[in-house]
C-alpha cells in the first residue's frame, strides 16, 4: 500500500475482550486512519500477542505506551 502506514497496536483487557490481549491493525493514509475489520489476534499473554505480529515482529519498531494513551495499549508496533 503506498502512501500508507501500516503499524500493529496491542492492548490488554479491552471492552470487548475483557482479560484478553488483543492485536489489532491500522492503517494511516495522510490523515486518515482506519482499523482493519476484527482483530489479528486475541491471545492469553502478551508474548503470544507479540508472536502474532507479522514475523513475530521482526522487522517491526516497538514503541511503549505513551502516558496519555489510552489505559488498554501495551505498545505499538511500525
Amino acid at each position: 500500500m503506498r502512501d500508507a502506514l501500516m503499524y500493529y497496536v496491542i492492548t490488554k483487557n479491552p471492552s470487548d475482550y475483557p482479560g484478553k490481549h488483543v492485536v489489532r491493525t491500522w492503517l494511516q493514509r495522510g490523515r486518515q486512519v482506519t482499523a482493519e475489520q476484527g482483530p489479528r489476534a486475541v491471545v492469553d499473554t502478551l508474548e503470544a500477542a507479540r508472536a502474532a505480529l507479522p514475523n513475530g515482529g521482526a522487522g517491526l519498531f516497538r514503541i511503549a505506551r505513551h502516558q496519555q494513551d489510552d489505559p488498554v495499549i501495551v505498545e505499538t508496533w511500525l
